[in-house]
């Protein structure tokens, strides 16, 4: 079976695939900066939570990843799909461009 690659997509690709059904959304930043605002719906998660996401999450679910500037996601969006999920999106720009463009 061909190995999947992520995909890196802007503000306006994450959103078209978060508006897919079951799509999940991961935010890779710290603590402090998630709980001073993050996309919504978006979960925190840190490499010591991957092992939970890795053995749980549905493998063919869509999923977008978002850090500070579009960089440390890139790293979890090839971990994820290094572990068999299908369909994975590094958010470029990251949360900052994602702020940006909500204006």
């Amino acid at each position: 079976m061909e190995r999947k690659s992520y995909r890196r997509v802007d503000v306006d690709g994450a959103r078209a695939v978060m508006a897919q059904e079951g799509a999940l959304v991961f935010d890779v930043r710290d603590p402090g900066s998630y709980g001073r605002g993050h996309i919504e719906g978006a979960r925190h998660l840190t490499m010591d939570g991957l092992g939970e996401v890795i053995q749980k999450a549905p493998k063919a679910a869509p999923v977008v990843i978002c850090c500070y500037h579009g960089n440390a996601s890139q790293e979890y969006a090839r971990i994820l799909t290094d572990f068999g999920f299908q369909e994975v999106y590094s958010l470029d720009g990251g949360y900052e461009a994602w702020a940006r463009k909500a204006g």
